[in-house]
């Protein structure tokens, strides 16, 4: 899911323009021949700037309507390049989101699929702001899109890809993670040059700690990579700087207070309720936040081995935290079918309009709808 959440005035060119016109008054005279008209009464040309007057817009305003037009075609185009398809993964789920600034930004990122049924995620953010740096990010994609092709490792690519930044771009840098996920395996091998830390949610919220220098500073740098293993259950939040770096008013930082005890305390939302929570409390630390500096998320979140566990994060995610846990121990629990954690989806699947008439009895329709719809489509995927 990509979010697009920017409203902006536009300049109108009006172009004012004057109708004059000359009233004939015409005076009957006494005469057996003719009928004599008068002459037209001088008309006074209108005061430029008097009340009343259309006014024509200056030189500058004209220009500044028709940079404003193509600065937004230029947005257009930049957010038609981020519009990368999210895959479907079975057993994982991905969401993004792409929130452009008031000026033209850097952020980037992109999906591409590999060889041996593996997938390439990629994050990053060019240097600087305005059309220069959406013109190096659209460079810095179609690079990275290149070389992930070939099927080499994170690191590798990184390195094909600085390489060509710095011949190619020499005034800017850029920093991006790579990553490889192999969906079967549930593992990622990842490479990161100069961009902020990831996130990774399970039973705790820590960092991916893992350095390197951005593209673009040193041709021959190297770029360490890691391998891990997904648990099940586990999310891992990618990011830009523009969600860390928002300051309030009080000139504090978004990320330092807020983003980790936040992420602790919802590490159980599905990835686009996150993203999703995460934009509104931006947005209450500062309105301007999301006009100031692009922010990009993507989220990859592996889903549970066994569909009771699936099943109840789904009822965090809808109900909440509290009252997905009173309501699971009230009327899942103690059933005697769909407490074993084994039961088959068949079985779930067949059980799921009574537990969304009981939700509704409890929470209202919008909510039993809600649930009902999401553990349909878990439900669809567990089948398989």
């Amino acid at each position: 899911m990509i979010e697009h959440d920017d409203t902006r005035e536009q300049l109108i060119n009006t172009n004012g323009h004057r109708q004059s016109h000359s009233s004939l008054v015409g005076h009957r005279v006494r005469s057996r021949r003719r009928a004599v008209l008068a002459a037209p009464e001088p008309v006074t040309p209108p005061v430029p700037g008097a009340p009343g007057t259309p006014s024509t817009p200056s030189r500058d305003e004209q220009r500044q309507a028709e940079l404003e037009q193509e600065l937004q075609l230029a947005r257009d185009i930049q957010q038609g390049i981020l519009l990368a398809a999210v895959p479907y993964l079975p057993g994982w789920e991905m969401s993004t989101v792409s929130v452009p600034a008031r000026d033209l930004g850097g952020d980037l990122y992109d999906f591409v699929p590999l060889p041996d049924g593996k997938q390439g995620i990629m994050i990053g953010d060019v240097s600087g702001k305005g059309l220069p740096a959406a013109l190096r990010m659209a460079v810095a994609r179609t690079v990275f899109r290149h070389e992930a092709r070939k099927g080499d490792s994170p690191g590798r690519t990184l390195e094909a890809v600085n390489r060509i930044i710095c011949s190619d771009i020499p005034q800017g840098m850029v920093t991006m993670i790579y990553i490889q996920l192999d969906p079967l395996r549930g593992t990622i091998r990842f490479a990161n040059a100069g961009h902020t830390y990831p996130f990774v949610l399970n039973d705790t919220v820590g960092e991916l700690e893992l350095s390197g220098l951005p593209l673009g500073i040193f041709e021959e740098s190297d770029y360490e990579e890691v391998e891990l293993l997904v648990e099940p259950g586990t999310s891992m939040l990618l990011y830009t700087d523009g969600v860390t770096e928002a300051t309030n008013e009080a000139e504090e930082m978004f990320g330092a207070a807020s983003l980790p005890a936040l992420l602790e305390a919802n590490r159980l939302m599905k990835p686009s309720t996150l993203q999703r929570m995460l934009l509104r409390e931006l947005r209450t630390w500062n309105p301007q936040t999301i006009q100031d500096d692009d922010v990009t998320m993507v989220v990859i979140r592996r889903r549970y081995l066994h569909i009771y566990d699936e099943l109840y994060n789904i009822a965090v995610d809808v109900l909440g935290t509290e009252r997905a846990a009173n309501f699971w121990q009230q009327h899942v629990a103690g059933h005697a079918v769909l407490r074993e954690v084994g039961a088959l989806a068949e079985i779930w699947a067949d059980h799921l309009p009574e537990l969304t008439a009981m939700v509704h009895e409890q929470f209202g329709r919008g909510l039993a709808r809600e649930l009902q719809q999401q553990m349909r489509l878990a439900l669809e995927e567990y089948r398989q």
